[in-house]
């Protein structure tokens, strides 16, 4: 039971993400890719206040949990997949010109080497790291600052490049040409998230290290 719950609750968050992603794309596709960037932040709003789970908003803590935090953390990945498996599906039967924005962003991210799809996964998760932990810290949830710090955090990684892996595996699933279903839409994929988890991870200890 508690398996399922929290894999309804991680679809929920892909959803979230997908939307962000939705309108990002319909931005850029208007060439208004600084407005996408900032409404993209929506997502991560609503995953934070009604306590959905995002697979990028909890790597940050795997190594001081128990191992029964890794399967919990892939069935956040999984469930994140599956919402934006969904959403990419609708999006291509809905809104076709979307898919094939995608299509080109997809093709621009698969141009990239390895090692830049990691280091770009690695920024972006010490970011979106920032961001949810400061939100979820023990002050007022309704303080301005914590909204703010989403969206600066957000648009930043997304003006910069850097790579989500939530929101990849939308505009993957998204995309016209299917290309989350290729092999190569799946490794990168994988890369991303394991940037993502490297980023939040380092950025983690190093924090707490030097708060301490």
């Amino acid at each position: 039971m508690k398996f399922i719950k929290n894999l309804l609750s991680a679809v929920l968050a892909g959803v979230m993400i997908s939307f962000g992603g939705a309108v990002y794309l319909a931005c850029v596709a208007a060439e208004k890719a600084q407005l996408g960037a900032i409404l993209f932040s929506l997502g991560l709003s609503v995953i934070l206040i009604m306590g959905f789970l995002l697979f990028t908003g909890k790597t940050a803590y795997i190594l001081e949990n128990k191992p029964a935090y890794i399967p919990y953390l892939l069935t956040i990945w999984l469930g994140n997949l599956l919402g934006c498996a969904l959403m990419g599906v609708l999006v291509q039967v809905a809104k076709p010109k979307l898919a094939e924005t995608a299509l080109s962003v997809c093709e621009a991210k698969l141009t990239q080497a390895p090692w830049q799809t990691l280091i770009l996964g690695a920024l972006c998760g010490i970011l979106v790291y920032i961001a949810v932990d400061y939100f979820r810290s023990d002050e007022d949830k309704k303080s301005l600052p914590k909204y703010l710090l989403v969206f600066t955090c957000i648009p930043a990684f997304i003006l910069c490049g850097f790579e989500h892996s939530v929101a990849d595996m939308f505009y993957f699933a998204a995309s016209s040409a299917y290309s989350l279903y290729t092999v190569k839409g799946i490794v990168y994929i994988l890369l991303v998230s394991a940037g993502n988890l490297v980023g939040a991870v380092v950025f983690h200890i190093v924090r707490k290290l030097v708060t301490k």
